[in-house]
């Protein structure tokens, strides 16, 4: 199984040198590079290689007319390689950041990288299913996210496909 594991992160890195040399083609064009799962890139078990290539991405995609989104379940996993490097740049280099609902532990370890107020903190907690807290510049705003009927839709005949 540790090959496979192994495998997933080589070929990520492929596509993601793939998807760096693409966006840096023409600085004029916005594009974005959606990173999900990004603890198998930054994560504790990383290549450091790996994680140093994703934070050079997060540190210059901009100045490419880029934007990059990073995407985990779990926030521990963007600090879990030497002491958080990685992490922290991503969040210090992401103009809008967005949390979802999270557990106390997650709540402790995301306001040792960021300015949450305790009302804040509070609020992410509690957050109900489409509901975030969006940090956009100095702003702090909490967010509800509605699916459209088309959307609502969609996933109800996707379900249905499932079952």
């Amino acid at each position: 199984m540790k090959y496979g594991e192994d495998n997933l992160k080589f070929a990520m890195y492929v596509f993601m040198e793939y998807f760096w040399d693409v966006i840096k083609i023409d600085r004029n064009q916005k594009k974005a590079i959606y990173l999900d799962e990004i603890w198998r890139l930054i994560g504790v078990t990383s290549n450091m290689n790996v994680a140093s290539f994703i934070y050079k991405i997060f540190k210059t995609i901009r100045k490419y007319g880029g934007s990059a989104v990073a995407i985990t379940q779990d926030i521990s996993d963007l600090f879990s390689l030497e002491n958080g490097i990685y992490g922290k740049s991503i969040l210090n280099n992401s103009s809008i950041k967005t949390f979802f609902s999270l557990e106390e532990e997650n709540i402790k370890i995301l306001s040792e990288y960021s300015n949450l107020s305790e009302k804040e903190k509070v609020e992410i907690k509690s957050l109900k299913r489409g509901e975030c807290l969006m940090f956009v510049g100095e702003n702090h705003i909490l967010t509800k996210i509605e699916a459209s009927e088309m959307e609502k839709k969609m996933i109800q005949e996707k379900i249905g496909d499932e079952t």
